[in-house]
């Protein structure tokens, strides 16, 4: 995608990342990108004389600044999840990570896998291969919401007040009542 960044390029960026389960394609400079993008809109603002374009660049550099926000916090969310798949032994697509966003991931790897073998240490990383299988069918799978559910207590004991989009990792007798109620749909990672 090599499109000018914009209003509408960011609205269609944010609309596709909502609707993806997983990170949605960006052009590689996204980000810098984006900044010289606002930094124009700035420098507009601060040349501007006439008090109603000068309002009118204001709401839009606020706007661009809460689109931009929302796109990253988006694709901050999956990245983080892609981190708790990896950390967990599976294999989440990677494919659409930018330079910036694959630091973000492999520095929260980094700390995630120092901090199990930290609480686990070594004698435990060295299970058999049936142990770690069992670990695996153990973790709790992680699903993103189809619709805006009432808020509920789990099965688990914890209060849950779930959006559609909202991407969270649930105990398995949730997810599968869930999941044929067609509120949830599992994300393989």
């Amino acid at each position: 995608m090599d499109e000018e960044i914009n209003y509408r390029t960011l609205r269609k960026i944010q609309q596709m990342e909502k609707n993806s389960p997983g990170l949605t394609s960006i052009q590689p400079d996204f980000y810098s990108s984006l900044t010289e993008y606002l930094n124009s809109l700035n420098d507009r603002f601060k040349k501007e004389t006439a008090s109603q374009k000068k309002t009118l660049l204001q709401d839009e550099i606020h706007n661009i600044k809460k689109i931009s926000s929302n796109i990253y916090e988006q694709r901050e969310k999956k990245i983080l999840l892609a981190a708790v798949s990896k950390a967990r032994g599976g294999n989440p697509d990677l494919k659409n990570l930018d330079d910036i966003e694959k630091k973000l991931f492999d520095n929260t790897l980094d700390i995630m896998l120092q901090t199990r073998k930290q609480i686990f240490g070594k004698k435990n990383a060295n299970k058999s291969n049936k142990t770690e299988d069992t670990k695996q069918n153990e973790t709790n799978p992680i699903v993103i919401v189809t619709q805006n559910i009432p808020e509920f207590v789990g099965t688990d004991t914890k209060k849950y007040n779930l959006r559609k989009g909202d991407i969270i990792s649930l105990p398995i007798d949730m997810t599968d009542t869930l999941t044929k109620r067609n509120v949830v749909k599992r994300i393989k990672l």
